[in-house]
Formats: C-alpha cells, structure tokens, sequence
C-alpha cells in the first residue's frame, strides 16, 4: 500500500463523498425555470428533507425541494453515518421528566428511527438498494459507549439499569472486556448495544436524493428561500429565481438555519462537529482496531467517536472546542485523541479532515414544531441519522391529517438567555464541560 509522507496534512475534504454518487444528480437543471405554484416546499436537501420531499410526493402532493447550496453542503453526508439508540439527553433525565412509560415511548420513537434506517439502508421491499441501484453499506453492528475513567465506568453501570428497567437489551462490559474488544488499554468499562449499526452516510443521502426525484419530487440547488409571506390559501416563498405559492412548508435546516427563521435560530442551537479519516488500513491493522465493526463513542462531554468505513478506513470525530478553530488544528487535536485510544495507529496517516454543524434544543430532545408557516423539525443532538428520516415522515403524516408525532406534543421555548443564531455562550459552557470531563476521569 502506498503511504502518504508523515508530514503531509490532511486535506478539507470529505472522506465519504470520494465514495458515494453525487446527489446534484437527482437535482433539475438550474436553467429550467421555477414552478409558479406547488402544494409542499421543502426547505433543506439532508436526510430531513429529502424524506419529507418523498413522503409528500407519495401521498400525492407536487413537491418542491429548494437547497441554498448542493445538497451535500450540510451535515447529513458529513456525519458518522452512526444509527444506534438513544438521544442526546441523558436516560436519568428522560425518566425524570416523562416517568417511566413516558421513557419508554421516547426510547421506542429512537428504536423505530434505527429500524427505519435498517428498512431503507438493505435489500427488502422499501429499501433504497433496488430501487435505486445505491448501496448505503448498512452494517448491523451495534454500537459501545466506552468509558475512560473508573468513576465514568461506575455510571454505566446506573445506565445500564435505567435502561434495562425500559425494556431495552444493553451488556455491560467490565475493562478487561472492553480491552479484548477493543484492543484498547483506553478504557475502564463500557456498555454494548447490539441494536444498530452504521451506514454511509453520503451514499444513504445520495439513494435519498434518487428516490425523491423518482417519487415526482423536483429538486433545486443553489436556490436559496430568501423570503415567506403569508397569502390567501398559504404562502409565497421568494428566492433569487422567483417566487413560488405553496400551501405548506417543511423545514428541514437543523443547525444550518439562517436568518429566514429566526424564531428557529431563538429555539435551535447550532454546534460544530469535526472528523478526520485515515489512509485505507491493511486489513490486520484494521481488524485489530475496529473489534466487530461496532460504533464507538466515549461518554465524555467533549465526546470522541469512531468507526470503520467500508473502504477501510478508520473515520474518527468529536468535538474539540466551542472556539472557532482551524481544520488543520482540529486534525491535529483530533489525531492525538485516536492515537491515545489506539496507539496502533501511531504511524497511520491522517488524509481527510472536515466538519459539520448538528443541532440541539436546550433540553437535548428532538423538536418538530409549527413556527411562523413552516414547519419545522430540528434538535436531534447527534442522533439524527436514526431519527431524521422517521420524524420528517410522521410530520408529513401530521401535516395531512395524522397523529402529532412525539417531539411536537413537548413545548419547545426559545433558549433562557438572549440568543439568534449565534451561540455566544457555548464557549464558556465549554469550560464548565472541560472541567467536569477532567475531574470525571481522575484515577
């Protein structure tokens, strides 16, 4: 295998869009001109977007999805194609606040989003593969949550039982469990959850993209919604190349949301997550740090997390800071982290360095709300490849005559300090965060 120079820096590109089609394809040409008038615009070309485009077009609507840049720009084929359980809200606070069968129907909301995943992701009546001839690599498995102190490991053992107490299969690994998995000396315990897997994210979007476009939906990029104004019978959306009349709005923006919403960006809180990708492993090499193929993430605030690619790669991200910071100093940040938790890879060049923004709510838990004509779903804290696709469909659904979904029936009050769009605070949160993931892993 031919190896890059140590010295050589990554490059700020995407590892994953160097394997997957592009979705511009299932784009209409940008000289057509726009329709005058649809049922649905959809604002947003991600894994939100493309299925609640679908979605509407199947149910019989004429669809308009509108992408301010190419539909690859945002954070669903950037991610870490990971689809496992849970949110970005801890399990004790779900309890807390819902009780325990209010719990379990958030925990079954997340479960049916990984399903959902696995149904689109492989071979099968509603999967994308035959359909559209892309294959998103679906991998069934599971994921671990690894601990990287002995206080760390001690919590997991609490989680375990809260999420037992739920109904959901978890094992609990001691360290010298996670050390043979692993072959990691990193870690002082872990929990297992076989449940999910992973994905490709650019070649699940790109699939998306296709079947949207076979569905009727018309797809245009770089076409930005400047504008909506409230008319008879619905709205008006203006964007550079005209005007469009529709009587519903989806938003699917999440944590690329702009100054077109506001009340969105009072509620939403945008966060930047980071990746790099390795050259192609020998295969012993690889085997050695990717266990079974199994999601990795540690239970840190600024969390790492890690996976094989299915062209031999290890794809290794987190967050390093709340400051703004250079891509070559995130690489470097993010680099040391994958070598202190495999010193295997202490000579493995890093090639791809990029990044993404995610978004939450205050309370960590998934929105989908009605704000000012558009309806929006946002706030999925890191798990929105699981939970994207299935709420964007059972919004839909609500949006004709259906049941809410979940996350529509909590109110969602706009962030506690002044804030549009702008997180202003996340840097001094961060420090608290630091603080407490130093104290949390003293011996």
């Amino acid at each position: 295998m031919q190896r890059a120079a140590p010295s050589q820096r990554p490059q700020h590109a995407v590892a994953w869009h160097e394997d997957a089609p592009n979705p511009s394809s299932a784009a209409t040409p940008s000289n057509e001109p726009l329709p005058t008038s649809v049922d649905w615009i959809v604002i947003g070309g991600g894994f939100s977007g493309l299925s609640a485009a679908r979605r509407a077009a199947e149910r019989g609507a004429r669809v308009l999805l509108l992408e301010k840049g190419e539909l690859r720009d945002g954070a669903s084929s950037r991610n870490g194609g990971m689809v496992h359980v849970g949110f970005g809200a801890s399990t004790s606070s779900i309890i807390k606040r819902f009780g325990a069968d209010g719990a379990r129907e958030w925990f079954d909301l997340s479960r049916a989003g990984v399903r959902r995943i696995q149904q689109l992701a492989t071979a099968g009546p509603e999967g994308l593969i035959s359909s559209t001839g892309i294959d998103p690599n679906w991998s069934n498995t599971g994921h671990l949550e690894l601990a990287r102190s002995t206080r760390g490991a001690a919590d997991l053992y609490g989680e375990a039982e809260l999420r037992a107490s739920l109904g959901l299969p978890v094992r609990l690994l001691d360290q010298s469990a996670v050390q043979s998995l692993t072959n990691s000396g990193a870690f002082a315990g872990g929990l297992a959850v076989d449940e999910g897997g992973g994905v490709h994210p650019a070649r699940l979007q790109a699939a998306m993209a296709r079947a949207a476009r076979a569905a009727g939906v018309e797809i245009r990029e770089q076409t930005p919604a400047t504008g909506i104004i409230q008319i008879a019978g619905g709205y008006e959306v203006r964007t550079p190349r005209g005007s469009i009349r529709t009587q519903h709005i989806f938003g699917g923006v999440n944590g690329y949301a702009d100054r077109l919403f506001p009340a969105l960006r009072r509620r939403a809180i945008p966060v930047g997550s980071f990746m790099i990708a390795t050259e192609p492993l020998a295969p012993e090499l690889l085997a050695q740090v990717s266990g079974n193929g199994e999601m990795r993430f540690d239970t840190r605030n600024f969390l790492s997390y890690w996976r094989p690619t299915p062209d031999g790669r290890i794809a290794f991200g987190g967050r390093t800071s709340f400051w703004p910071d250079s891509l070559d100093h995130i690489a470097r940040l993010l680099t040391a982290r994958m070598r202190a938790s495999h010193p295997q890879l202490a000579t493995t060049n890093v090639t791809h360095v990029w990044g993404g923004r995610l978004s939450f709510a205050f309370d960590r838990l998934p929105r989908v709300a009605r704000i000012g004509g558009v309806t929006h779903l946002s706030g999925c804290a890191g798990s929105g490849v699981a939970l994207m696709t299935l709420l964007a469909e059972q919004t839909i659904d609500w949006e004709l005559g259906g049941d809410p979904p979940l996350p529509a029936r909590i109110p969602w009050h706009p962030v506690p300090v002044p804030y549009e769009g702008f997180p202003w605070f996340l840097p001094f949160a961060g420090i608290g965060f630091a603080l407490e993931d130093w104290w949390n892993e003293r011996r």
